[in-house]
Parts: structure tokens; sequence; C-alpha cells
């Protein structure tokens, strides 16, 4: 798996890990708010969001501190931190209409929520995506290997 590749699903996982994540609420939800406990408004998406990108800028920044990395993981962390640069300088206007983009386009039937539904409609989503390029890679490879 080359490092583009492993970076892009190491952050899609990490999206889906961080989106099933809900805060826990104060009282007991009652039967009516269950449904609503296992959704996702767009300020709870955004401030998830906003969080990953300081977690994933400490992170890589800690993994570029390292001085026995291999030459291509440090292009990839490089590729890395200026992506999480880019958003962490980023305008607020700007910044938030980009994830409002990402959110309209998971909230498929556009009731300002996700649900799970759309939740795991986006995970499969992101996976045939992400395995897509994986399996072209695998592919390839076969093929190299008939042509010698």
């Amino acid at each position: 798996m080359n490092a583009v590749a492993r970076d892009a699903l190491a952050m899609t996982a990490g999206f889906f890990a961080a989106a099933s994540y809900i805060p826990a609420q104060a009282a007991p939800a009652t039967a009516s708010e269950t449904p609503a406990a296992n959704t996702i408004t767009f300020e709870q998406y955004r401030d998830w969001r906003l969080h990953f990108i300081e977690e994933r800028q400490l992170q890589v920044a800690a993994e570029l501190a390292q001085k026995d990395i291999t030459p291509q993981r440090r292009a990839s962390l490089e590729r890395q931190k200026a992506y999480y640069d880019f958003f962490a300088g980023m305008p607020v206007a700007e910044r938030d209409r980009r994830f409002r983009e990402r959110f309209d386009e998971i909230d498929t039937n556009h009731d300002g929520i996700i649900d799970p539904n759309e939740r795991a409609v986006w995970h499969e989503k992101q996976r045939a995506f992400y395995d897509r390029s994986s399996a072209y890679r695998r592919q390839a490879a076969a093929n190299d290997g008939s042509r010698r």
C-alpha cells in the first residue's frame, strides 16, 4: 500500500471512528429522545473535525520529530502536515463552508442531521472508494507479474 493510500485510509478510518462518537447526555434519554442520540448535527460534525485536525497535527508533529523514520514516511508525514496546517490556517468562513459541503454530502436527505443510516451509507461509499485504489494496485501488480 503506498503512503498516500495508507494516509487516506487512516484519515477515513479516523473520520468514521469519530463520526460514530456522540457526547454523553447529562440526563438519561427518554424513549422519544433515543433516535436523536444517534444523530450528528452540523455543529457536532464541525467541532469533531476541528478537534480531529488539532489531534492529527500533534500526532504528525510528534512522529516528524523522530529521527529514525524512513524518507518515504517523512514525505508522507510532511504531506499530512501541510493538509492539516492548511485547514487550521483557513479563515473560519471558508473552513465552515467546506465542512458544510461535506456534511451535506453525508446528509443525503438534507434534514440537517446525519443519522445512523446515512453514516453507514457514507462509510460504505468511502470504503468502496479507498478499496478501489487498493484493488487497482493489486490488479496492476498481478498484471506486471504475468508479463515477466
